[in-house]
């Protein structure tokens, strides 16, 4: 064995042994893959009804951020959530994937934890990432958070109608089953002002982070069929997370909006839900 494969097969197995980095599951998922774990959120939307906030001003702020990688230390995220609770205007938060930075339910009861604290009358809505899968974590996420494949409603005072849609693509791909589900969910665009769409994973591969390969990118078929199905049903907004850095693109006049990391990047995203929408990034 060459010396250099002897040192990174040391290195790995070190840095497997800590429980803040699951190295053979940044390969292979212990959790279920896309199609099964879709399966599990749409039961549970079945047996539950789905989210409606109703009297929403007819302009309103959602805040979103996402891989917050949560490992003892709150203070980012709290800040977060108190930035959004003391706006006047803000109506829920938002994180898109990758709860966690280390194995066990710690993360996930922290930030169930803060959401239950700081939020008020206010709630927060979340989506799962590949950390939360990789590092075992899936059935944590699944104790607190229930689905990750779902949609919300909001009702404002004057009669507009947005629907929030938040997509599990933590194996880099939203799945067969699950784009079934957006495809007849998104055949009734038109009884809707706005359609924001959430998910984890970036689309574009316009940069490259060593810590975000394993789970990089959807498959290429994917990517367009999706791309076309936002232009198509004119989405008003796509949000993502996963490289760790802010961006945007415009394509078929569809914004598409990554949020950086929480700890790394200190920033997150004001969505502002009027006529129109629009966004602004925010520094902590």
């Amino acid at each position: 064995m060459k010396p250099q494969h002897l040192f990174i097969l040391t290195a790995t197995l070190a840095l497997a042994s800590c429980n803040r980095l699951d190295v053979t599951g940044m390969f292979f998922s212990h959790g279920t893959h896309t199609e099964d774990r879709v399966a599990q959120w749409l039961e549970w939307n079945d047996q539950h009804p789905a989210t409606v906030i109703a009297g929403a001003p007819d302009q309103y702020r959602v805040y979103v951020c996402s891989d917050i990688h949560l490992e003892g230390n709150t203070d980012r995220v709290e800040r977060f959530l108190r930035a959004e609770g003391a706006d006047s205007q803000g109506l829920f938060s938002i994180v898109n994937g990758d709860i966690a930075n280390e194995s066990g339910s710690r993360p996930f009861r922290q930030l169930d934890s803060l959401i239950s604290s700081h939020a008020a009358a206010d709630t927060c809505f979340v989506t799962i990432g590949n950390h939360d899968i990789y590092f075992d974590c899936q059935q944590y996420f699944q104790q607190y958070f229930h689905t990750s494949t779902y949609a919300v409603t909001v009702q404002t005072v004057g009669g507009a109608k947005d629907l929030f849609i938040f997509l599990d693509s933590g194996n880099a791909t939203h799945g067969r089953r699950q784009l079934d589900w957006l495809k007849q969910l998104l055949q009734q665009r038109d009884q809707y002002r706005h359609v924001v769409v959430n998910t984890h994973t970036c689309l574009f591969r316009t940069s490259y982070n060593y810590s975000t390969t394993p789970a990089a990118n959807l498959p290429e078929e994917e990517y367009y069929e999706l791309l076309d199905l936002m232009s198509q049903h004119q989405v008003s907004l796509f949000l993502m997370g996963h490289f760790h850095h802010k961006e945007q693109h415009i394509l078929g006049n569809v914004p598409y909006v990554m949020t950086s990391n929480l700890n790394e990047d200190p920033s997150y995203l004001v969505v502002t839900c009027a006529d129109k929408v629009s966004y602004r990034y925010e520094e902590i």
